[in-house]
Order: C-alpha cells, then structure tokens, then sequence
C-alpha cells in the first residue's frame, strides 16, 4: 500500500486541487493520503474533513504549529502503506510525477524528485532564491549522494527507516532520511518545480538558521558513525 503523507499549515485553497490530483495520478493504483495540519487558522483541517467522503484520507490534527519536519514524522507513524511518500500541499510538486516514482522503488528503496538533474528545473523562482538553493545543496555535498539533497518530494519503502532515529531541526526532513537511511539503492527522477501561486512561503530567516543547525547536527552524526570523533562528544540521535 502507498501513503501519501502531506504537512499543511494554511492550505485551505490547494489542498482539494492537490488531492484530486493525486488520486488521478494513481489511477488503479490507489493507497491514502496523510494529512498533519498544524491547526491551521485558515480552515484546511476542515477542508480535508470534508475530503473524506471521496478519498481515503487519514488525518492528524495537531494542537498548533509545530513545524513541518515533525509535522511528517507524525505521519510516518500514522501511515498504513509500505511505501511512503512526501509531497508539499502548495501545489510546487507535480503529483503526476508519483506512479514514476512508486515505479521507481521496483528496484531502488528511495525515489526523489529532483530540480537538479536534466529534466528538472525551477519555474516562477528568482534568481536569488535559485542560488540559495543551490548554495544550500552544495553544503549538503559530502553527507549524501543526492542531487537534490534538499528537495522535500521523495518516495521511499517504509523499511529503510527500521532502527533510524529521526532528529530533523526545520523543514528538511528529506535531507535527514537521505543522510540516515538504510538504502543501497537511490533513484532521481526529474521535475519542474513550481513557485506557488496561492499563499504564502514559508521560507524565512529563522528556517534558514535552522537548516545550518540541521547540516550541523547531521555532519556530527556522520562523523559519530565513521568514527572519526569520540561518541562521547557527540549527540546521541
């Protein structure tokens, strides 16, 4: 079974559009949606309430907004399909992309939509944010082997989180399974990214800050696992 696991916080206008997309992008090969709202104001845990009565859809509503990275291990935990997918509900990741990327785990463990190798690209981005997230992906180089090490649209089988601890810090928890998990074999697949149309980013200087702390706490952990610095200086997740 396939769980579509989506963090929403004020997505009351892309919400129905992205699940009615998903479903016609599965076709025959239907599993659930995972919705974690962070008790958006805007109404979307409503919003997905009233899903419910077309699609199979689980949802989570949380107490307040506790950010996305949590937002999804929640839904991990919630999910009933071997197969996880992850995918942004302000409409940047094109939902047609998924049945390659289930495909995909036909002969690899992680599948992930990628910007950033021919095929894929950016449209509506400036160029400002473009280099910042290359600069991001060019600090992330040495502790994975993904392209896109900062993409948040990525498919994966459940099992290569057996024994993994996950500790993300900010949005990024793609880049925490990327760095942690247990796959011998990763796939990119490419995509156009979409700069949303409806809403606001939730990029912003605090996220920033986290994602530095995040590559921080992973290059500790890297460097624990190759034993290069004693554990005993070192966080223990």
């Amino acid at each position: 079974m396939i769980s579509i696991v989506i963090p929403t916080y004020n997505e009351r206008e892309n919400l129905s559009v992205l699940v009615e997309k998903i479903f016609s992008a599965l076709g025959d090969n239907q599993g659930e949606v995972v919705v974690v709202d962070d008790n958006s104001p805007d109404g979307t845990g409503e919003v997905a309430e009233k899903l419910k009565s077309r699609y199979p859809i689980q949802i989570i509503h949380r107490s307040g907004k506790m950010g996305l990275a949590t937002a999804v291990i929640e839904g991990f935990s919630a999910a009933k399909g071997d197969v996880l997918c992850v995918i942004d509900a302000d409409l940047s990741h094109d939902p047609f992309l998924l049945p390659k990327m289930i495909k995909a785990l036909e002969t690899a463990e992680l599948a992930v939509g990628s910007r950033y190798i021919k095929g894929g690209g950016m449209k509506g981005w400036p160029k400002y944010r473009e280099f910042g997230s290359r600069f991001a992906i060019f600090l992330s180089r040495p502790l994975t082997s993904v392209r896109d090490a900062t993409s948040g649209y990525f498919c994966f089988r459940k099992k290569i989180l057996d024994g993994v601890s996950l500790d993300p810090l900010g949005f990024k928890i793609g880049l925490e399974i990327f760095v942690k998990g247990n796959y011998s074999k990763m796939i990119e697949l490419p995509y156009v990214f979409q700069d949303r149309q409806i809403g606001k980013s939730k990029l912003n200087q605090k996220e920033i800050s986290n994602y530095l702390k995040h590559l921080t706490k992973l290059y500790l952990w890297k460097l624990r696992r190759l034993g290069v610095l004693p554990k005993s200086h070192l966080p223990t997740k």
